[in-house]
C-alpha cells in the first residue's frame, strides 16, 4: 500500500456509497453489494456550457443519493485504482463531498458480491455550478503563457503520432497544448500495479521545473488520466491544481495554439501538418 490518503481498503455498507467504474457488462456480471453504475464518468465532454451541465447532472445525482440513504463516504472502484475511479473521485471531491476515496484494492474485493442492478443514466442539470478545480478552454486561453501544464498522455501522443490512446481514428488531428510538460500516467504504477508511494512520486516530481505556488493544470484526452495526478499533486502540497475537463478532446477542435501537429493515419504529400497558432518548441 502506498499511504495515500484518497484510497481507502475499508468498506462499510454502513455508511458507505458504493460507485462502479468499471466496464457495463463487468458490473452487470458481479459489484459491491449495492453498488450503483453511471456510464458517464467512461464519455468525453467538452468545456462549455451545455457540455458541463452534461457532467454536472451524474454528479449532483450521486450527491443526493449520498444524502438520500446517510451515507458519510463515497468509495468509487474499478479494476484498481485507475483513471475513471480517480476522475470520479476528483469530480465529487470538486463538489465539495471531500469524503470520497478510491477502493485501494484491485478486483476482485473480498466483500459481498451481487449482480449489478443499479445503472443510472441521468440528464444534464438544469444550471452550471463552479467545481473546484476542474477548469474550462476559456480559463486556459485567457492564461495560456502564465500556466505550469502536465500532460499526463503517452509519448505518442504528446509527440503527434496517435490522436488517442485507444481507438485512434484516421484523419483525427494529433498534437499538444504548447509548453506542456509530459507525465505518462502509466508512470504513475509501480510494476505491479500498484501506485507509486510518495517518495518516488516527489522525486520524480523535482525531474520538473514547477513550483508548488503556481496554478498548476493537468490535461489528457478526456479529462480522465489526469484526475489520478491531481489528486497526488494535491496531496503532497501543490496549492492550486486543475484538470482541464475538455482536454485534447476539446482542445484539437479550437483555433487555439497547438504543438507536435499532425493528422493521424495520412502520409506523403498529402500529410503536411495544418496551420495552426504557437511555436514548436521542446518542452
Amino acid at each position: 500500500m502506498s499511504h495515500w490518503s484518497f484510497l481507502k481498503t475499508d468498506l462499510n455498507e454502513q455508511q458507505d456509497l458504493y460507485v462502479d467504474c468499471r466496464s457495463q457488462t463487468q458490473y452487470q456480471e458481479s459489484t459491491i453489494k449495492g453498488a450503483y453504475y453511471f456510464p458517464f464518468v467512461k464519455k468525453a465532454f467538452a468545456s462549455d456550457p451545455d457540455s458541463f451541465k452534461k457532467l454536472l447532472g451524474p454528479i449532483e445525482e450521486i450527491l443526493s443519493l449520498a444524502k438520500k440513504e446517510n451515507k458519510s463516504r463515497i468509495i468509487v472502484f474499478d479494476e484498481g485504482m485507475g483513471m475513471f475511479a480517480a476522475r470520479l473521485t476528483l469530480l465529487l471531491r470538486a463538489a465539495g463531498f471531500q469524503n470520497t476515496f478510491i477502493l485501494g484494492q484491485r478486483w476482485p474485493v473480498e466483500n459481498s458480491k451481487e449482480k449489478g442492478s443499479k445503472e443510472l443514466d441521468i440528464g444534464p442539470s438544469p444550471k452550471i455550478r463552479k467545481l473546484e478545480g476542474i477548469i474550462d478552454k476559456a480559463f486556459l486561453e485567457k492564461n495560456l503563457t502564465r500556466l505550469q501544464i502536465f500532460d499526463t498522455r503517452t509519448p505518442e501522443e504528446y509527440d503527434g503520432k496517435l490522436p488517442r490512446l485507444t481507438a485512434p481514428e484516421p484523419g483525427s488531428l494529433c498534437g499538444r497544448l504548447p509548453g506542456a510538460f509530459l507525465w505518462d500516467w502509466r508512470m504513475l504504477y509501480d510494476a505491479n500495479g500498484e501506485l507509486v508511494d510518495k517518495t518516488f512520486f516527489n522525486k520524480k516530481l523535482r525531474g520538473f521545473p514547477f513550483m508548488p505556488e503556481r496554478t498548476t493544470v493537468i490535461y489528457d484526452y478526456n479529462g480522465a488520466r489526469s484526475s489520478l495526478l491531481a489528486l497526488m499533486l494535491k496531496e503532497v502540497g501543490y496549492n492550486d491544481v486543475n484538470v482541464y475537463v475538455g482536454s485534447w478532446f476539446e482542445w484539437r477542435k479550437s483555433n487555439l495554439p497547438k504543438q507536435a501537429v499532425s493528422i493521424y493515419g495520412q502520409t506523403g504529400a498529402g500529410a503536411t501538418a495544418p496551420r495552426v497558432g504557437g511555436v514548436d518548441r521542446k518542452g
